[in-house]
């Protein structure tokens, strides 16, 4: 009698930020990442997202905001989907394609610290 295994094929999940030339590199170096994979594209992070994500930075940090807090939190959320829409008109104009990730919307948060 001969044993079926339970799963044929292994499952996995990796995440990658399309930016740069890492990533390139890597591809070209691998080329089943494209080739025998399904790649899921991650869609812009919703309003309630990105302010969370805000409140959660500020609450951590030392950053003392006070009564700016609010504000502030608007703020980062406002200039990230300014960013997304610039990126779009970008892509029309000039035919080249930029990208908006959730790191990009991490270093904003993490800059403002360093600036502030």
């Amino acid at each position: 009698m001969l044993l079926e295994p339970r799963e044929a094929n292994i499952h996995m999940v990796i995440a990658m930020s399309p930016l740069g030339e890492v990533f390139r590199t890597r591809l070209r170096k691998f080329p089943s990442l494209v080739n025998c994979c399904t790649i899921d594209w991650f869609t812009n992070w919703p309003s309630e997202a990105l302010i969370n994500v805000a409140k959660g930075f500020v609450a951590d940090g030392e950053l003392n905001l006070e009564r700016d807090e609010e504000p502030c939190i608007e703020m980062f959320k406002t200039i990230h989907q300014s960013v997304e829409e610039k990126v779009i008109e970008f892509r029309e104009v000039y035919r080249r394609i930029s990208y908006v990730t959730p790191t990009s919307y991490l270093e904003l948060l993490s800059m403002y610290k360093k600036v502030l």
